[in-house]
């Protein structure tokens, strides 16, 4: 697996039953820049890329409710944040000044089902216009004193969400918050932040991942495909330059991803998006070797013709137990990042059940191949086949 590195840190908060109740995500960098070193927005898209693009095997963090920091840059852009409104809290610092516009974005966030926590935001009455928007109110206990924080918290006693104790670092800090009526906590007095190590994906190679995904679902949106594929310039570029060359004779030029789609039809669409995904991740030889490999998975699996078997689905089978050569990472974390069924984390992981029959097949071909050794004792079907399917894979390189 490649060298792993800090993805971020993650800090737990419980309630006052001493439970884990969810985890802060911290800006952490390889460099040891801070977040002041770095800016806001910079920070803040550095942590929901690694959470997101991040391979790790310390996934428990994942499956908790995630606070993260973000920038005002970053509300007001209305970036994309891919994830589950019920998975994420998001936290407004007191950086944030509380313009119109900003509390125009937290109204557009909080529309789409996301949950907001006010955070050190020194009970300015300036903040009031976000107080509806807020399910926390975050308190450093640090910098105020138990009777500021009991008048703060008098002041807002018609406030419906959460209290949080932050910077908490002995149990008596913890009881005289939990007597004031906050129900979580954060601190030292629990756990220091962890740092979250791991490798990460680079954007091409992860939209490569999510497109492939959603080719090979049985019934692929191909409203999401068309739109998934054109914020890939590079891929959507290349595969408007193949569908209007000669291999695809048109009356009129195409000039639209959805057109793409519908001249190639699904099938010939994975092959071209396989090859040039594999190319722009990997090295050409890598790349040639699995799409051969897929390849064949595909051919035998046609060969069986058994409606326990879809062809297309072993190809993805031989796609995938290439995806450590092609883009240097560990298959196990990766497959964390994609939504497989079983039967085909079976085939991949063990050559199990008839899809993972295919792909021992294609491994063994391939061994023998790359070895020439013992090819005499090939089933010369098998071994025409897989020629032939390295022919038409290198025929496609060329075309590209």
């Amino acid at each position: 697996m490649a060298e792993t590195f800090p993805l971020l840190a993650a800090q737990p908060i419980y309630d006052n039953k001493n439970r884990f109740y969810a985890v802060e995500l911290l800006y952490r960098s390889a460099l040891n820049l801070t977040t002041e070193t770095v800016g806001d927005t910079a920070a803040t898209s550095e942590v929901v890329f690694n959470l997101c693009a991040g391979i790790t095997t310390q996934t428990e963090q994942y499956d908790a409710t995630a606070f993260i920091n973000v920038s005002s840059e970053f509300l007001v852009s209305q970036s994309f944040l891919p994830i589950e409104p019920d998975k994420v809290v998001i936290e407004l610092v007191e950086r944030i000044k509380p313009t119109r516009a900003v509390v125009n974005a937290v109204a557009r966030w909080y529309e789409k089902g996301f949950r907001f926590a006010l955070d050190d935001f020194e009970f300015d009455p300036a903040w009031e216009p976000l107080l509806k928007y807020a399910s926390y109110i975050k308190v450093d206990v640090s910098t105020l004193t138990l009777a500021q924080a009991k008048a703060f918290k008098q002041k807002l006693s018609g406030f419906k969400g959460k209290w949080l104790a932050e910077r908490v670092e002995d149990e008596a800090t913890k009881q005289a918050y939990e007597a004031l009526g906050f129900e979580l906590f954060q601190g030292y007095y629990f756990a220091k932040p962890t740092v979250v190590y791991g490798t990460r994906l680079e954007p091409s190679s992860l939209q490569l991942a999510k497109i492939l995904s959603l080719c090979f679902e049985k019934e692929p949106d191909l409203t999401e495909l068309s739109q998934v594929i054109s914020e890939d310039p590079k891929l959507s570029v290349s595969l408007l330059k193949i569908v209007n060359s000669p291999l695809y004779p048109t009356a009129s030029p195409i000039t639209r991803v959805k057109d793409v789609i519908m001249r190639l039809g699904i099938e010939k669409l994975r092959r071209w998006i396989a090859l040039i995904g594999s190319v722009t991740a990997s090295s050409p030889e890598a790349s040639r070797m699995v799409l051969v490999r897929a390849q064949m998975c595909y051919e035998l699996a046609k060969r069986q013709n058994s409606p326990d078997i879809d062809p297309d689905q072993c190809y993805f089978v031989g796609l995938l137990s290439g995806i450590d050569i092609m883009l240097g990472v560990d298959k196990a974390c990766f497959f964390e990042k994609l939504p497989l069924s079983e039967q085909t984390k079976m085939a991949v992981d063990d050559c199990a059940g008839p899809m993972g029959h295919c792909l021992r097949i294609a491994l063994k071909l391939e061994q023998l191949v790359q070895m020439k050794q013992q090819l005499h004792k090939v089933d010369i079907r098998l071994l025409t086949s897989y020629r032939t399917v390295s022919a038409k894979v290198q025929e496609l390189f060329n075309t590209i």
